[in-house]
């Protein structure tokens, strides 16, 4: 196939902006970093993204495979052989397996010599499926459309419907600025840096100055990267910051250059509060060559200060009851803020906690340190080598909040993450249902977003399932940019209603095109549906955890039980202390119910948070007429499993 061919769509279309590329039918879009053929965006993992839009950067130009490799792989050394695979699955992805568009140029590198067409402002038709509506939901609306039934006019309510929530998150996504300034985190650009060496030979570092800040501060808390592709077309525009931000979308913007000054490295950087928060801040950094690695460390150390110090936010405002006065502790956040944000990483989370330990015995009323170290100890659990240190880890979890939330009472954040922790690690019911109330008494208006998210997950974890997908229908509706249609995807599976769900999660991709649990949940679509090949191509595009889940799954579908089993002892190699419950769920959708109720039972004994699914999760669909199900059930006390009676 070539990248000219198309294929047939027959879903709903909606119209959106897009930036980017054309490249033959393809359209390369750089604010929400996808590739759509027909408007259907393609299914490509991150690597290939980044390859395939710096090779649209450098279209008719041979781009080196050292080049290629740094765009990919930035700060790491692989093989070349790492690029031609990657390579080779991006052609597969965009239908170009004989190479006649991505060339190869032997010995040095590739070549996109298709025709590349700039798309400054094009409006290009999205192709969604239609959601149904949810039982229960909005009788008011299904009696005012009931009449267009017969006329077909529910197709055109719902197309409205598509429409609105497409113009919403592209609203969102182009003024991010523009909204309320109680939000949580800033929308940060770094614009390449500038070589300003006389020879010009600069480029290569400052471009990886640029990924490496980049990366390091995609990890920081309360801070969201716009894309390496969507900055990259500003390089060298010379336009005044706050021009640039308001046209990225970007509350804080970084720029800078770099050159050689009497044989050594100078690096001047700026950074530009588009809110007016932080005063215009520049600093000009000086190394001898050979000092490179604490050059970078100097420059994240000072930068990041540089964004915490926001009164109110990161830095030592005491007013609030937030932040610190004691500078070492603040410095000891700091570094902890840069190993991890949800980061899965065994060792960076381990470095964390000793950073941010450190900071709460030098300073025990750091609000923010508690609160982070909580939210780390009671996260994905990986900094645990045995059962009894995950469980030490809940427990410290829940008393971290509980001095955090001591310490500063009013944001309701923290107490949605204490209300899961009060579910998930204690089947604390009561509890939850507290916090969660704690948190709308806190929140303008008593509902949010986020506030409905978590609602819908502690209904569906009750095995109140319906109320739970009504409860997640009122979050899409007032944020349809705040990830509900990942949970509702999820909840719509437990019903065996693949059709929405899917239809859900493909929304959800628009916003979170790499989110590890969409990515699973759409390849459990494929499964359910009888297409296991395609699911293990989605499975690529999750976590380790989930792809290996899935594989197990879908290979056993296929009849290939030795790869089935060679996955799942992987997954059981990685995963058994911090989720043991999916290598039950494995076992229970292979039909082995032994070691299926051996492994949930060890993950509820264990602290596994993945264990409050057992009332609605239809991987568990085996165990439902076994009676040590039923046992399970009401070892927790959560509710009645789907499909009972409540």
């Amino acid at each position: 196939m070539s990248l000219s061919e198309t294929r047939p769509s027959d879903r709903t279309a909606a119209a959106v902006q897009i930036k980017g590329w054309r490249v033959g039918e393809l359209v390369l879009d750089t604010v929400l970093m996808r590739v759509l053929r027909d408007g259907v965006p393609l299914a490509i993992d991150r690597r290939g993204i980044d390859l395939l839009f710096h090779l649209a950067e450098n279209a008719g130009r041979t781009v080196s495979k050292d080049a290629l490799i740094a765009v990919a792989w930035p700060g790491r050394v692989v093989s070349e052989n790492s690029l031609v695979k990657a390579i080779s699955k991006l052609r597969q992805a965009l239908g170009d397996g004989d190479g006649d568009c991505l060339q190869v140029v032997h010995g040095y590198g590739y070549r996109l010599v298709c025709v590349v067409e700039s798309l400054a402002a094009v409006h290009e038709a999205i192709r969604e499926p239609a959601v149904e509506t949810p039982a229960g939901h909005a009788e008011a609306v299904a009696n005012q459309s009931r009449h267009w039934l017969h006329a077909g006019g529910l197709l055109l309510v719902l197309l409205g419907l598509l429409w609105a929530v497409v113009l919403l998150t592209d609203i969102e996504t182009k003024d991010r600025t523009a909204t309320d300034a109680s939000r949580t985190y800033d929308v940060v650009a770094f614009l390449p840096l500038r070589d300003a060496s006389a020879n010009g030979g600069l480029a290569l570092y400052a471009d990886g100055l640029s990924n490496y800040l980049r990366d390091q501060f995609g990890s920081v808390p309360a801070l969201r990267m716009i894309h390496r592709a969507e900055s990259q077309r500003y390089r060298g525009d010379r336009r005044p910051p706050g021009d640039l931000a308001r046209e990225l979308g970007a509350d804080l913007l970084v720029t800078g250059e770099v050159s050689q000054v009497e044989g050594q490295l100078r690096v001047d950087l700026q950074l530009f509060d588009a809110r007016g928060r932080i005063p215009p801040w520049r600093q000009i950094f000086q190394r001898l060559p050979g000092d490179q690695a604490t050059l970078f460390e100097d420059i994240k150390g000072a930068l990041l200060a540089a964004i915490a110090d926001q009164k109110g936010r990161w830095g030592h405002d005491q007013s609030s009851g937030r932040g610190t006065t004691n500078d070492a502790a603040y410095q000891a956040f700091l570094r902890a803020a840069t190993l991890f944000s949800g980061n899965n990483d065994p060792n960076n989370q381990r470095r964390a906690i000793v950073l941010l330990q450190r900071a709460v015995e030098l300073d025990p009323n750091y609000a923010d340190a508690l609160l982070t170290l909580g939210g780390i100890y009671g996260g994905s659990g990986y900094y645990a080598d045995t059962v009894d240190e995950l469980l030490e880890g809940r427990k410290r979890a829940i008393a971290s909040m509980n001095r955090g939330i001591e310490l500063a009472p009013d944001d309701p954040a923290n107490y949605l993450l204490r209300s899961e922790m009060q579910l998930l690690y204690l089947f604390d019911v009561e509890a939850a249902w507290a916090d969660l109330r704690a948190a709308a008494d806190r929140t303008p208006g008593g509902e949010s977003a986020r506030l409905l998210v978590w609602h819908a997950r502690l209904l569906a974890s009750l095995g109140r399932i319906d109320e739970a997908i009504e409860t997640g229908a009122r979050a899409i509706a007032l944020d349809p940019a705040a990830g509900a249609r990942r949970n509702q995807g999820w909840h719509y599976l437990a019903k065996g209603d693949t059709r929405n769900a899917r239809a859900v999660l493909m929304l959800q991709l628009v916003d979170l095109p790499e989110n590890p649990h969409t990515n699973f949940y759409l390849a459990l679509c494929d499964i359910y549906e009888g297409q296991p090949e395609a699911a293990l191509q989605r499975l690529e595009l999750s976590s380790t955890l989930f792809r290996l889940l899935g594989t197990v799954i879908a290979q056993h579908e296929r009849g290939d039980h030795a790869a089935s089993d060679i996955a799942l002892q992987k997954l059981i190699d990685q995963f058994a202390i911090p989720d043991g419950y999916w290598i039950g769920a494995a076992y229970a959708w292979r039909g082995e119910l032994d070691q299926a109720f051996h492994w949930i039972e060890r993950a509820i004994e264990g602290g596994d948070s993945s264990a409050a699914y057992l009332l609605f999760d239809p991987l568990l669909a085996n165990l439902r007429d076994d009676p040590r199900y039923q046992r399970l059930v009401d070892r927790v006390g959560l509710g009645e499993p789907l499909g009972r009676k409540s």
